[in-house]
């Protein structure tokens, strides 16, 4: 009878894709055909926090070649070990001094990393990446100090994705950064100070700004650098401490192509009287925009917070995604801070993000006073009576990330920690060698 040791090596990798890292790592000790399968997926993705379990990991990386080649995602978590070595003697200066040389050997073994997120703004692990050269590297992001970051970057020149949110934008040496021009990015988080680094060539797609001080001139010099982009460039998100009702002009007249516009506010409060000013300069500049699709206007929340939207928000925001789906025909999708998310289902047809109870309670509310056309209501009456089963418009599809999802650069969700190499040890059972 065949049994599993017959599959072809392909199907087992494909196996060994989808099982879980207890599983892969007990799976590491069944045989010499498993082992090797196994340590691909358990090592691909690590999240190394700088506990005893980091060690373990490194230690593994230094001494297990086909362990180091697979891993292609490293996310470096603040951890105690991560820490300044501020200190000049004493047993726990030798223990970072020990840590951080562990790390930088496993990470020089690691050559086939695309992806590191280094995220702690004085995380001592940046001094481990010094010496580290990654072929492959693709994707980085940190929020590290940036006094070894340009040496960092200039020796990854191949960079597609680079997201910088240093903790203080006035501590940045511009000077080391002078010279370095990435010709391959796609995708940035910089300062207005650092966009220098992106190539004239680079096919540009999406940018996220930093949280810029309140300072009107930052928006439109950081906005007219980004216009030599406008054939490649689609996504722009802009973080701002306030409102600026001159920001949507200058995106619509210098970026007129662009497919996805979104402006957090990160001082939370939903209602403020600068609201309105904000809301009315949106509406005059939606009519310059010739691609635009996607358009979010969205508060810092905290997660307390982010589930107290109401059915009256509802009711004022579909007057008002309906004038702006008038003034801009291209618009598909719009998200107001209130916390309400609508998509376009036909013409000028609006329908909430349905996940939200509120939501809900608005949508029999608007069918029931025949708010929809004619033509919808057979659509959406098939809709309500068969509890959602008979979806035609597709309104169930569509689903709005909420407004912490959105500005939250690197968003840990529970399927983000059970993609990474992690588990919980007694760190005080770990010894590094010296």
């Amino acid at each position: 009878m065949p049994t599993i040791t017959d599959l072809p090596d392909e199907l087992l990798d494909e196996i060994a894709q989808l099982l879980p890292k207890g599983t892969l790592f007990s799976l590491c000790t069944v045989s010499n055909r498993f082992q090797p399968r196994a340590t691909r997926w358990l090592y691909r993705s690590l999240a190394l926090a700088g506990n005893g379990e980091t060690i373990k990991i490194c230690k593994v990386l230094v001494s297990n070649k086909l362990a180091a080649i697979s891993v292609r995602k490293v996310l470096l978590w603040p951890g105690l070990a991560f820490s300044r070595l501020s200190l000049t003697g004493g047993p726990f200066y030798l223990y970072l001094s020990a840590f951080y040389k562990l790390l930088s050997r496993a990470l020089s073994c690691a050559t086939n990393v695309e992806n590191i997120r280094l995220m702690f703004p004085y995380c001592g692990a940046s001094l481990s990446l010094d010496a580290c050269v990654f072929p492959n590297l693709q994707s980085f992001a940190t929020t590290m100090e940036p006094h070894t970051l340009a040496s960092f970057v200039r020796r990854h020149p191949q960079l597609q994705e680079l997201h910088i949110s240093p903790s203080d934008l006035r501590s940045i040496p511009l000077s080391e950064f002078s010279g370095i021009s990435l010709s391959s990015l796609n995708s940035v988080c910089l300062p207005e100070s650092l966009l220098f680094m992106i190539s004239p060539d680079a096919p540009l797609q999406s940018v996220l700004s930093p949280e810029i001080e309140d300072d009107n001139e930052d928006i439109p010099n950081f906005i007219r650098h980004l216009s030599r982009y406008y054939t490649t460039l689609s996504e722009l998100h802009l973080c701002r401490p306030h409102w600026n009702a001159e920001v949507l002009m200058h995106v619509a007249t210098l970026l007129p192509n662009i497919k996805s516009f979104t402006f957090t506010r990160m001082i939370p409060g939903r209602h403020h009287h600068s609201n309105l000013a904000f809301f009315e300069a949106c509406e005059t500049a939606l009519p310059f925009f010739s691609s635009l699709s996607q358009l979010r206007i969205e508060v810092a929340r905290s997660r307390e917070l982010s589930g107290f939207t109401s059915v009256c928000d509802y009711r004022c925001d579909f007057k008002m995604v309906q004038i702006w789906g008038d003034k801009c025909p291209t618009l598909s999708i719009c998200a107001f801070p209130t916390g309400t998310a609508w998509h376009r289902i036909e013409d000028n047809v609006w329908m909430p993000d349905l996940h939200h109870k509120a939501a809900i309670q608005w949508f029999f509310e608007a069918a029931s006073t025949d708010q929809f056309p004619i033509h919808v209501m057979g659509s959406l009456q098939q809709f309500c009576d068969s509890r959602g089963k008979v979806d035609t418009l597709g309104l169930l599809n569509f689903r709005s990330p909420t407004a912490m999802e959105s500005i939250g650069l690197y968003p840990q969700t529970e399927e983000d920690e059970s993609e990474f190499y992690s588990s919980d040890s007694d760190e005080n059972d770990i010894e590094i060698d010296e």
